[in-house]
């Protein structure tokens, strides 16, 4: 029977995820020496080496790597019993890990401001990033929700639509191809074409809806940019008209009539299947579900 501490574990897990024993005992507030202590007795109650050092870097042998994703199952049981218990006996607190797409930004700080006047006690921590880094944050367990455009279909998730999003194409207000009741994709295309960055859900849509292909070099990673690419006559925008009201609504740019668009998507509520959502964290996904008509 193998023994080991929760010490042990916690000491390991910090030492092969910072790769350093000084950074993992500045994590830990416990000396190095204790933190060495830690992982050389688990060392020897698993009998077998743990780490090797490549110069000052650690990495973890086969069976090291073994056993750091079971110190990951642990602490995040550990964690995740303690903040049900924390809420379970006051319900109206806890803590949430948020991450969303950069295009949602227009509605999700409205919904949180909502939410938290509800739920005045709970606390949360909101990212806003790119796809990219969503697909990883939900592939690591690191947030407890993620608002997103498509969701990926080759992940084990749980996806809720709640609210549509339509993509439309944009333009200067003074473009000359607003005169047209309609325009094509093959009249759009001798446009120069502002789009989102390789890998983002819009473009990924538009791509796959329209069979479009951009004939830009201009990627832009943010619907800020994009609309101030638009303002300055740089050429044709695609955004989540949310993103765009209020330009809209002051003829800042116009939408443009193009075939195929508006595009309809959703947006969706996203989580690991596997993982059971905190209290906190259900009571949000409940309230996005229950209220996104609101927004």
């Amino acid at each position: 029977m193998i023994n080991y501490t929760l010490k042990q574990l916690y000491s390991f897990e910090a030492v092969v995820r910072t790769k350093s024993f000084t950074k993992a005992s500045k994590e830990l507030f416990i000396t190095q020496p204790a933190v060495y202590m830690q992982v050389q007795q688990l060392t020897k109650n698993i009998g077998s080496d743990l780490i090797h050092t490549n110069g000052k870097v650690i990495i973890p042998t086969f069976i090291g790597t073994k056993l750091y994703q079971t110190c990951l199952d642990v602490i995040r049981t550990l964690e995740n019993s303690h903040s049900e218990i924390e809420q379970t006996l006051n319900p109206d607190s806890g803590h949430l890990q948020i991450a969303v797409a950069t295009t949602t930004n227009s509605f999700v700080s409205r919904i949180l401001a909502k939410f938290k006047s509800k739920y005045p006690q709970m606390t949360f921590h909101l990212e806003v990033t790119n796809r990219k880094l969503l697909l990883e944050k939900l592939n690591n367990h690191s947030t407890d929700l993620v608002i997103m455009g498509e969701p990926p279909s080759d992940l084990p998730l749980t996806t809720q639509p709640f609210m549509e999003n339509p993509l439309i194409a944009i333009a200067h207000p003074e473009h000359p191809l607003l005169s047209n009741k309609k325009n094509s994709i093959k009249t759009l295309v001798k446009e120069t074409l502002i789009t989102r960055e390789q890998g983002s859900g819009t473009r990924i849509t538009i791509e796959r809806i329209t069979g479009m292909k951009f004939n830009s070099d201009i990627e832009i990673n943010s619907n800020e940019a994009i609309i101030e690419a638009v303002q300055a006559g740089l050429g044709i925008g695609f955004v989540s008209k949310h993103t765009v009201k209020l330009e809209l609504d002051n003829n800042i740019i116009k939408q443009l009539n193009v075939d195929n668009f508006p595009i309809t998507r959703h947006w969706h509520v996203v989580h690991q299947s596997k993982n059971k959502l905190s209290p906190i964290a259900q009571r949000f996904k409940d309230f996005i579900i229950d209220n996104s008509t609101m927004v």
